[in-house]
């Protein structure tokens, strides 16, 4: 199982659930900056933490080369939050590239038939100060609905 985020707090809750309640095994956890979770080590699984900007497609297509994934749960992201005419390019480069970037390049490069996208409703309702966190959770919403075999 491939988790982006892996080792944020959203990532390394899932982690944890995945092995606990599914009996996961193998988790390969990506993470910017690479550096361990000891709130991990005691899991009962092969858990492996690598540097990879996941919106880096050649970087990531190069630690995948490698992996059998049979699962994708994508939960990487950053915020920059504020009204859009406060919002530079490089806010929304900030919130699109982990969000957007890297959904689409995990979409081209793997063929795992569990394929998780964490979105979130500000997507579809908006929210004050979070244009760049509705875009980019919008485009993962669609990409969900045009996978084969979207749920």
């Amino acid at each position: 199982v491939l988790i982006t985020g892996g080792t944020g707090a959203l990532g390394s809750l899932l982690a944890r659930h995945l092995v606990t309640a599914y009996g996961a095994r193998h988790l390969l956890l990506t993470s910017r900056t690479g550096a361990a979770n000891p709130d991990l080590d005691d899991l009962d699984a092969d858990v492996r933490i690598v540097q990879c900007d996941v919106a880096d497609r050649a970087q990531l297509a190069a630690i995948l080369a490698d992996e059998r994934v049979t699962a994708v749960v994508h939960a990487a992201g950053a915020l920059a939050d504020g009204v859009v005419e406060s919002l530079t390019t490089d806010d929304f480069e900030k919130v699109l590239r982990p969000k957007v970037d890297a959904a689409l390049a995990l979409d081209e490069l793997t063929d795992a038939p569990t394929f998780v996208l964490f979105s979130s409703a500000t997507g579809t309702l908006g929210s004050a100060g979070q244009a760049a966190y509705a875009a980019a959770n919008a485009v993962l919403d669609a990409l969900a609905r045009r996978r084969p075999g979207a749920q």
